[in-house]
């Protein structure tokens, strides 16, 4: 046997396995250099994906601001501040109607805008949650609504019992223009309602005695565009849809709710409440494929598709001691309807998330306070005022 071959052969193996080798570290991510993809508990699939980084800024009828996680059973309500004194033995003095766009949420150094119904509207820096102006909008008892432009640089006031519709410049603080709407003979046509169209082009106010629907330039306050309705229907509140190309409106007179094209106001269909419940407030989902009306008088959400004008669903909310839901409206993000159970300053409100994906009952916060106003807000803008403005929160507070 040749020894030298057998040597020279193993020699040759030894050098193949050695570059093999090195050739394979070479080539081998490291398990230690190569980081793994930070993962959230919140799906990214466009179809399962929910949003839940805001909280909840809630103005209460004795004038009190409370940041709400309306995704926590336990640990929901997170602080508290005092804004304004209002009596509950004034009944008048409660807040009303506020809308803001679709994913628009309260940031630090913005303003809130809290209409009370005797005319009276507060603005509260978002920051510090302190009172800065005072605007005396009328003098009469009733309803008032307050609507964010899209691009959040005004406010429209529709305050329906004085006839008076005005826009307020969010930054100076200062009236752009108001008008007053009344018949020739003095009676208010009673505009108690009003949003921006999502262009921020025109407004659109309901004028519930003139039985009308208005559109109007929210640069000047001129009149646009009128929509007659069937004498007695009164048109008493309205939402356009994201898309900006229809518009629903709360019928007082026939307890219905009619559906035009955007900006012709062309009649699309007319949908009438199911037997015995009262349309209150509305809104369109993200995609414009549903309308959810809130009843006033019980604590139902009926579903129209607004392909077909037809009820579709209704979803039952839990049971209060004072039924009727007072706003509803979108979350950022679309994944949710939230809806406000007013209910009283002794037996407390509700707060209820409402799943756009199933239309039911995704979260409830109970609250032992008469909520009035509820406003999407910014997590870092909450978590600065609970942790630097707002006072911890209190076991049984009735605020």
């Amino acid at each position: 046997m040749n020894y030298k071959l057998i040597l020279l052969a193993g020699f040759i193996v030894i050098i193949a396995v050695g570059f093999g080798g090195a050739y394979l570290m070479l080539h081998t991510p490291s398990t230690t250099s190569v980081k793994s993809p930070i993962t959230s508990s919140i799906s990214t699939s466009p179809t399962s994906k929910v949003f839940t980084n805001f909280d909840l800024l809630v103005l209460t009828q004795k004038g009190i601001s409370m940041v709400i996680n309306p995704f926590s059973t336990t640990d929901s309500f997170l602080g508290f501040q005092h804004v304004v004194n209002i009596s509950p033995n004034v009944p008048d003095q409660v807040f009303y109607w506020e809308e803001m766009p679709y994913n628009m949420s309260l940031s630090q150094g913005k303003v809130v805008f809290m209409p009370l119904n005797n005319g009276t509207v507060f603005v509260v820096n978002a920051t510090t949650q302190k009172t800065v102006k005072t605007f005396s909008v009328g003098d009469k008892i009733g309803f008032i609504g307050v609507a964010y432009s899209p691009n959040g640089e005004y406010v429209a006031i529709a305050d329906g019992p004085n006839g008076i519709v005005e826009v307020i410049n969010t930054r100076t603080l200062q009236v752009v223009w108001t008008d007053t709407f009344v018949s020739p003979t003095g009676r208010t046509y009673y505009p108690c309602d009003i949003r921006w169209s999502p262009s921020g082009n025109y407004l659109l106010v309901p004028m519930r005695f003139n039985n009308s629907i208005d559109e109007i330039n929210p640069s000047n306050g001129s009149v646009v565009k009128v929509l007659s309705a069937s004498p007695g229907s009164q048109p008493y509140m309205l939402s356009p849809n994201v898309q900006g190309t229809m518009l629903a409106v709360e019928f007082a007179g026939n307890d219905s709710i009619g559906f035009y094209s955007l900006p012709s106001l062309t009649f699309q269909g007319m949908v009438k409440m199911p037997s015995g419940l009262i349309p209150q407030r509305g809104t369109f989902t993200p995609n414009g494929d549903y309308y959810l009306e809130a009843a006033a008088n019980e604590n139902e959400v009926v579903v129209i598709s607004t392909s077909s004008f037809t009820v579709s669903n209704t979803i039952t909310l839990p049971s209060t001691s004072s039924p009727g839901l007072a706003e509803i409206g979108l979350t950022p993000g679309g994944s949710y309807a939230y809806v406000v159970i007013h209910g009283n300053v002794k037996t407390g409100g509700m707060i209820v998330l409402i799943s756009l994906s199933t239309f039911s009952v995704a979260y409830e916060v109970p609250l032992t306070t008469a909520p009035a106003i509820v406003l999407p807000l910014q997590q870092s803008t909450a978590t600065y005022l609970v942790d630097n403005v707002m006072l911890p929160p209190v076991t049984g507070l009735h605020c």
